[in-house]
This record gives structure tokens, sequence and C-alpha cells, in this order.
């Protein structure tokens, strides 16, 4: 079995390209406090706008999923 060694490992500099040197989100808080902005309300009519495409998505993998349990269902009767 080899003897460990003494000596320290020597550091060795980090290498770091441009890109890495740059720290996002590291920017310097201004002293001076900043009021919030107010958020708009959002009503219904807007949500319902805004959403539109997800209620089709939906009824479309509602629809898949029932044609898929119907397969499921004629297989396991048709195969036992």
């Amino acid at each position: 079995m080899a003897k460990k060694s003494r000596r320290g490992k020597k550091e060795q500099p980090v290498r770091l390209s441009p890109a890495q040197m740059v720290r996002p989100g590291r920017e310097r808080i201004p002293d001076t406090p900043v009021a919030a902005p107010a958020q708009p309300e959002t009503t219904f009519s807007d949500l319902q706008e805004e959403y539109r495409y997800v209620i089709a998505d939906l009824k479309r993998i509602g629809i898949i999923a029932v044609a898929m349990m119907t397969l499921l269902v004629v297989l396991a009767l048709f195969l036992t």
C-alpha cells in the first residue's frame, strides 16, 4: 500500500471563460426605497380570453383518455 504524501496539493488558478466571469443578478441595490408598482386587477372576462385555448386542450385530452380506456377494456375482454 502506498504511503500518504505529506505535501499539500498546489492550488491551481481557476480558469473561467469571460461569460462565466459575469454574475447576473448581482447589481448594486439603490439606497432609496422604490415603491412597488400597483398590479392591475384581472377580471373574469380577461382570464377567460387569456386561457381560451386551455379549455380546448383539456377537452382534447379528455377525449383521448376516454378512447384509450375504451381500447384497453376492449383488448382486455378480447384477449382473455
